[in-house]
């Protein structure tokens, strides 16, 4: 669970400038991270007004990915028995659990059994550890969209590629 409090992951603290001979989507991922570096240190500057506690942990897509798939290990127990889950149906819940969150298209998308109770645990998780999700971040800085005008920068759509490269790469790295 030490994991799970870390904070905004080194890639998004480190954000320079792309090297002269990058692609336009390596271009585009650093103006990504930066409008993102941009939106927590503003939300961090107003925390205060948006959560109940200073000691508020912010996860970054690597957390969010472990969190997802504790919170479906601990629903299989319940359900099953067994302490596991497979690494496909973590990414087949990882892409619907983004999309939902990020109030995006979900028709004719697959999910997981007892999506519902993974998606409860989650939350209660992060809410009794006093953690928010980068998507949490992003909705609460919506409220501070006249301060936070990188924010509105930063779509959904953006976040949900952004969220499922970063998580999925690093689950499919650690296996």
């Amino acid at each position: 669970m030490d994991n799970l409090e870390t904070a905004v992951r080194p890639e998004f603290a480190s954000v320079g400038s792309a090297p002269s001979g990058s692609t336009l989507s390596q271009r585009m991922a650093v103006l990504n991270q930066k409008s993102i570096l941009d939106m927590i240190k503003e939300f961090r500057r107003n925390w205060h007004i948006l959560c109940d506690s200073e000691r508020t942990t912010v996860c970054g897509a690597d957390s969010m990915l472990l969190a997802l798939q504790l919170s479906m290990a601990d629903n299989n127990k319940q359900h099953n028995g067994e302490f596991t889950v497979p690494l496909s149906d973590v990414l087949l819940t990882w892409k619907f659990f983004l999309h939902e969150k990020l109030n995006l298209p979900v028709e004719n998308m697959e999910v997981i059994d007892h999506y519902e109770d993974i998606r409860r645990t989650y939350d209660d998780f992060l809410k009794n550890s006093n953690m928010l999700d980068l998507i949490d971040v992003y909705k609460k800085c919506s409220v501070l969209i006249s301060n936070c005008e990188n924010n509105a920068n930063i779509s959904p759509g953006t976040w949900m590629q952004g969220l499922w490269i970063s998580g999925a790469y690093k689950a499919l790295d650690s296996n």
